[in-house]
């Protein structure tokens, strides 16, 4: 007879754990789950396979998408609400180093007054303190439309590169997203300190580089839970990658071409 609990303790199907991660009381419960985010981090064609081949159902799925990457996505927004605030109060005050050549272009001209007596009557940004219940109800939408729009985007290009299974369909692929999220809170944890004040902007290289990395673990989620290639799952989500580059360097032409006419 199988002993009371083995099931939950081996990752069994019906609670799609994650591979080889035993359950115990303490701290050994929450250090097993990091270990198992983190090995399947650094192997993740076999840890993705395993979880697949396990059967993980989408709402338990959901469920540990939200409570590991909520508390960081609302980390992220303090985070960067706060420099958010710092900017504007330099802005306001006509402060820091992006003024200093400003001031010394419009000292000639004499309309520094003007601007700083038009900066003043600008209300400043509400209060962290004011702000912060409202990010705390923005942080599980932010993590739904992230989820969905990886998975719409991903499954559009592997479809495209004959990847999708049309028995697994579009579930396969949020389940992908979702347990591909897991593991990328590990680089969501790195990517917060590049809030940090005054410190954060050196660390947003190599801190880019990692975010990078678990952007393209999405592909062997997605192989693994579509039983496709490696690298379809792979060059699907370098596709997606592309697709938002191009987009962002299309906006960017754009804002020029009419600040280019606004001065002509």
């Amino acid at each position: 007879m199988k002993p009371e609990g083995d099931d939950d303790a081996s990752g069994h199907p019906e609670s799609g754990g994650t591979p080889g991660i035993p359950r115990g009381p303490g701290t050994a419960g929450v250090r097993a789950p990091l270990r198992g985010l983190l090995g399947t981090a650094l192997s993740p064609e076999r840890g993705f396979h395993l979880l697949a081949e396990r059967g993980v159902r989408i709402t338990p799925s959901l469920g540990r998408l939200a409570l590991l990457r909520g508390p960081v996505a609302f980390a992220e927004m303090l985070l960067a609400y706060a420099g958010l605030g710092r900017l504007c109060r330099e802005v306001l005050g006509m402060q820091g180093p992006v003024w200093d050549p400003v001031l010394r272009a419009l000292a000639p001209m004499g309309g520094v007054e003007d601007i700083r007596a038009f900066l003043e009557s600008v209300p400043p940004p509400p209060s962290l303190g004011r702000v912060w219940p409202w990010l705390l109800l923005a942080a599980p939408l932010y993590v739904a439309s992230l989820w969905f729009h990886d998975a719409v985007w991903d499954h559009t290009f592997l479809w495209l590169l004959g990847g999708a299974k049309a028995r697994r369909g579009f579930g396969a692929t949020l389940v992908a997203e979702s347990e591909a999220l897991q593991v990328g809170v590990l680089g969501a944890l790195l990517a917060l300190l590049t809030g940090l004040p005054s410190v954060g902007w050196l660390l947003s290289l190599p801190v880019g580089l990692v975010g990078m990395y678990f952007w393209i673990l999405r592909g062997f989620s997605l192989a693994a839970f579509h039983g496709c290639p490696t690298w379809k799952g792979v060059a699907a989500t370098l596709l997606h990658a592309a697709l938002l580059a191009c987009v962002a360097l299309g906006a960017m032409l754009l804002l020029l071409i009419l600040l280019a006419q606004g001065l002509a």
